[in-house]
């Protein structure tokens, strides 16, 4: 598969598990089976000490670790600075490559800079690209009517950047092949598909049927889950499940919505209806809770690929999705086939899993599609394509 070894350093300014966050477990899971195939890695960022979470994969700090989001779990322009100020620290001596991901923009340039000093390709993969979406997440103060702009020019501006860039998803790819006019492959986020599946033999059979995973923020639409499951409960086929399993959903992650989806549940008294179990200790302890539902819901309006999804999928549980033209789960859900699609409207969502609830031959004809589909994201089969992206940058490098 390789010509021989390469050493490679992943910048980013967040580490798992210090970080939890898509990125930063993407990084560490690839070097985890880099490292296996006898490539050296550097994970460089923000962290507390150096480390060597795996075989031939160091942890090398470019400064402490701190606090990464402003209100609403955003980034701040302070950070993003901070982490562009930081790149002239990255030990770059004897490195062979080098891949950052796009956010938070501003450090793309610097590090293009040092790497084309150093003749060092710079494999770039965007994870999302927003363009006027911005508008909507704009950052909250005075200044925030017209600052949707500037984000969304720092956005195009950066995308320019890299001797290559991949993306996660088609969606994001498209996008960015506009701006760089340039092709832009696909090397998608992977899982470990394996450990999931042993996992979910372990699973809870009386678990609630509905499952959601992931961090909680508004864009995920957490509001629109609860009034879709507040419609299901006062139906038959609610009250029974809500009866039998002792709640109809099972809510995990933290974030910055969590006392706002709190005083939901609260407020509309579905506390006997919906376990909130919060952030769980490790990845293996969601993967077992989410292979006990019947059906994953991922109801958020911007998913720049859909890890929880695919989770869901390895675990042998079909996803229902809500439609949005900024989510990339359709890419990994094929309607009516590993799950099912709707429109963001809680009485919508709610009829169709009242639906799906009373249909278990179609749930399980869906849940082995999903594991068949989930397979082929294995770790191993991901690392082979940012391998072969690799070897190629490095190849044309020494041309």
């Amino acid at each position: 598969m390789t010509e021989r070894p390469l050493r490679w350093l992943f910048f980013y300014d967040c580490i798992y598990p210090e970080s939890v966050g898509g990125v930063e477990h993407r990084n560490y899971e690839l070097a985890r089976e880099l490292g296996r195939l006898g490539h050296e890695v550097i994970l460089s960022g923000w962290a507390n000490g150096p480390g060597e979470p795996h075989p031939n994969v160091r942890v090398v700090p470019v400064a402490r670790a701190s606090r990464r989001y402003v209100a609403r779990g955003r980034r701040s322009s302070i950070e993003a600075l901070t982490l562009a100020s930081q790149v002239r620290r990255i030990p770059l001596d004897g490195i062979d490559i080098v891949e950052t991901a796009n956010i938070p923009y501003l450090h793309l340039p610097l590090l293009a800079r040092r790497c084309r000093r150093r003749r060092i390709p710079l494999l770039v993969t965007w994870h999302e690209h927003w363009g006027r979406y911005w508008r909507k997440h704009r950052p909250p103060g005075r200044f925030s009517p017209g600052m949707w702009r500037f984000y969304a020019l720092c956005e195009h501006w950066s995308a320019r950047f890299g001797t290559r860039a991949v993306a996660v998803s088609r969606l994001t790819a498209d996008r960015v092949s506009k701006v760089r006019s340039q092709a832009v492959d696909v090397v998608p986020n992977g899982i470990p598909f394996e450990r999931i599946r042993a996992l979910a033999a372990e699973s809870d059979a009386n678990a609630p049927p509905l499952v959601y995973a992931g961090r909680l923020i508004p864009e995920k639409q957490i509001d629109l889950l609860l009034d879709a499951t507040a419609r299901l409960a006062a139906t038959g086929t609610g009250r029974g499940l809500a009866t039998e399993r002792g709640a109809l959903l099972r809510i995990i992650g933290g974030g910055p919505a969590e006392n706002d989806i709190r005083a939901h549940i609260e407020r509309e008294k579905l506390a006997g209806v919906v376990d909130f179990a919060g952030r769980l200790p490790e990845n293996e302890d969601v993967w077992r809770a989410v292979a006990g539902a019947h059906l994953a819901v991922q109801p958020s309006a911007r998913e720049g690929f859909g890890l929880f999804p695919l989770e869901a999928m390895a675990a042998g549980v079909p996803v229902v999705h809500c439609k949005s033209p900024n989510s990339a789960v359709s890419e990994l859900v094929r309607d009516d086939r590993e799950g099912w699609a709707v429109d963001p409207h809680a009485g919508e969502l709610a009829s169709l899993l009242e639906r799906l609830l009373d249909a278990p031959a179609a749930v399980a004809a869906a849940s082995r599609a999903a594991v068949e589909r989930a397979a082929g994201y294995d770790w191993r089969q991901v690392a082979a394509r940012v391998i072969e992206a690799g070897n190629d940058l490095v190849r044309r490098e020494r041309s």
